[in-house]
């Protein structure tokens, strides 16, 4: 959900909390009936009334359309639990998210330039289960494109031997850039 979204549906709910009070101090005699009556007949014959239906109406409308409209993940959805790999005939084969983001960001680190990885595993429809976006802080001095390039083969790399896994689609983001050593050696996991 957008910014603006958000924002609209601050005030609608603000606005109709508002009400939702008014009408309870209404059902529990608090507001006695002669002011509240007295009131509603002024609010209504107020012209400010429409306009202030005419952009709840709109409000709802663009509450309504978030509601229907596609995440901009392109279906994706954060995985949790575990993730079914396969099914055979001694039963069937899951792993933990944990493990699997354990798994790629050990497989990530190794790479020369790559200082600090952080992975997010999604869920996906179809023959591959997982779709993975990682997040890494490089080193001064690196070219991001080979960096991102050789942490795609060793997460392959590693998925493959461990979760027997290939070809998962990795998405590699640069976060940052750290003042580094850049001739540094590759750290044993």
């Amino acid at each position: 959900m957008g910014i603006i979204r958000r924002l609209i549906l601050l005030f609608y709910v603000l606005l109709v909390l508002g009400a939702l009070i008014i009408c309870a101090g209404v059902c529990l005699k608090i507001i006695p009936p002669n002011i509240w009556q007295k009131e509603l007949e002024f609010i209504i014959a107020r012209e400010e009334t429409l306009m202030i239906l005419a952009g709840m109406l709109a409000a709802s409308l663009i509450l309504l359309t978030g509601v229907f409209s596609h995440s901009s993940k392109g279906g994706l959805s954060v995985a949790s639990g575990d993730i079914h790999l396969e099914e055979g005939k001694p039963g069937e084969v899951k792993i933990a998210v944990p493990a699997i983001i354990d798994v790629i960001e050990r497989a990530a680190i190794t790479i020369n330039g790559v200082r600090e990885a952080q992975a997010s595993v999604y869920k996906k429809d179809g023959a591959m289960p997982i779709n993975v976006r990682l997040t890494i802080t490089l080193g001064q001095g690196f070219s991001a494109p080979k960096v991102s390039e050789a942490a795609v083969v060793a997460i392959d790399n590693a998925l493959s031997t461990t979760l027997e896994l290939t070809d998962v689609p990795v998405e590699v983001k640069v976060e940052e850039i750290t003042h580094a050593i850049t001739g540094r050696d590759k750290r044993v996991v």
